[in-house]
């Protein structure tokens, strides 16, 4: 029963950040492209939209996913599970992602540091699950995830303006 439950919750996790990174990638995308001529236009701004439904639906999955293991874990008194880095690490980054959204969509976040931060910590994400990092310590798994913002932030700047300066190409 508990294998069953775990392996949902897996598949659910994945759909997560499948749906996440994938919609970042876009988010990202879309962003470059609306800063080109300056304006977010209408329609631009509908792509958008979108895009942000499905971060959220990425959001929400993974969410759950983290919850439901962490209940499977807590019951099954599985404590130990409920404090290794990886699964500390993943709230981390989904933290981050959801408050950034929050702070983005009111206006707080800068958009020089929003969508990179976004972008950064659904690839960091991708990257924590995808990656051998089980006996990686936590502090270690911060400082990855900081040096990445840092390389992402360099790589998005030389993207966005290589893409919205006529005379750069």
């Amino acid at each position: 029963m508990i294998e069953t439950l775990l392996a949902i919750t897996h598949v659910l996790y994945q759909m997560g950040i499948t749906f996440g990174v994938g919609a970042s990638t876009f988010a990202l995308t879309f962003f470059i492209n609306a800063l080109e001529d300056g304006v977010i236009d209408p329609s631009e701004r509908r792509f958008m939209h979108i895009v942000y439904v499905v971060l959220r639906i990425g959001m929400t999955l993974i969410t759950l996913s983290l919850l439901s293991f962490g209940a499977i874990a807590f019951f099954s008194k599985d404590i130990a599970a409920l404090f290794s880095p990886l699964y500390l690490m993943e709230w981390t980054l989904i933290g981050v992602i959801i408050v950034n959204a929050i702070l983005m969509t009111k206006h707080l976040m800068p958009m020089k540091f929003g969508p990179v931060l976004a972008g950064g910590s659904w690839y960091s994400l991708f990257l924590v699950t995808a990656l051998p990092l089980a006996a990686t310590p936590y502090p270690a798994l911060l400082l990855y995830y900081g040096v990445f913002l840092v390389l992402f932030f360099i790589v998005f700047t030389v993207a966005r303006n290589y893409f919205t300066h006529s005379d750069t190409r």
